[in-house]
């Protein structure tokens, strides 16, 4: 008999346990879906004040400075101002075998 008790008290303790573990997981989403909306709306924002700050003085805009400079920064080495001027044109500097003749090929140039 005690072990019929046992037995018929067992699914309803895992019932219960499994529907607190799945109310607490619903939070979890729902905080995370809260972040992620919110996340967002911050993005957008920014992206709308960035919009209006270079349509209101254009020469902020990356797009209209050249690397000029770039080129007038002497704190950065050679290699620097090549992979700035990669990442500026959307180029991942990832390629070391080109950064490098590029800078020699700048080397010879400066040299001459």
């Amino acid at each position: 008999m005690i072990a019929r008790c046992a037995h018929s008290l067992r699914p309803r303790l895992c019932n219960k346990a499994v529907g607190v573990m799945r109310f607490s997981g619903g939070i979890r989403i729902l905080e995370e879906a809260h972040k992620a909306q919110e996340n967002l709306y911050m993005h957008q924002e920014d992206e709308r004040l960035l919009r209006k700050m270079i349509a209101n003085h254009p020469e902020l805009s990356p797009e209209y400075q050249g690397i000029k400079g770039i080129m007038m920064d002497d704190s950065h080495k050679v290699e620097d101002k090549v992979k700035l001027i990669f990442m500026k044109h959307g180029i991942p500097p990832v390629n070391k075998a080109l950064i490098q003749d590029i800078i020699d090929l700048v080397g010879q140039t400066a040299a001459k």
